[in-house]
């Protein structure tokens, strides 16, 4: 691959990272303030506007795999830390789908 094919696939992994940090706090502000509500709160914020951030987090998630898969095929190497949010974006694609 030619440095310019692997600057893209590069710079496609880091935006991919970047949006799936992004959704992950989004996800886990969500969460912490969901805390302390009744269940039944819970279960419609979730149905209703928890909704698009579990959307967002399945779309960056699978852009995240998608550029992860780039990025190898163009014989490149993850830090640790990225590879650590590939690995998280894979294990939320696998929880979502079951």
């Amino acid at each position: 691959m030619v440095p310019s094919e692997q600057a893209a696939a590069t710079d496609r992994l880091r935006r991919a990272l970047l949006a799936f940090q992004s959704a992950q706090s989004l996800s886990l502000a969500a969460h912490r303030r969901l805390k302390t509500l009744p269940q039944s709160e819970v279960d419609a914020f979730w149905d209703g506007p928890g909704h698009r951030i579990e959307a967002t987090m399945r779309s960056a998630s699978a852009e995240v795999v998608t550029a992860f898969k780039t990025f190898s095929a163009a014989s490149l190497v993850a830090a640790a830390g990225d590879r650590h949010l590939v690995t998280a974006a894979q294990r939320y694609l696998a929880e979502s789908t079951t």
